[in-house]
């Protein structure tokens, strides 16, 4: 019973990764998730970084 168990986890493993890959290869956008905006920023971040880490 173990086994199937173990069996039916690992191909729906399986299967979401393969799912997740083909929707990034198949998407016109680039993106895999549409409307979430994170490959493309609207606004430019200012990062100030600390004394001791400036070069």
């Amino acid at each position: 019973m173990q086994e199937v168990i173990l069996i039916i986890v690992f191909v729906a493993a399986i299967g979401f990764m393969a799912r997740k890959f083909y929707r990034d290869y198949k998407s016109e956008s680039g993106c895999a998730s549409s409307g979430c905006n994170a490959c493309s920023p609207t606004e430019k971040k200012d990062i100030k970084l600390p004394g001791h880490l400036k070069s």
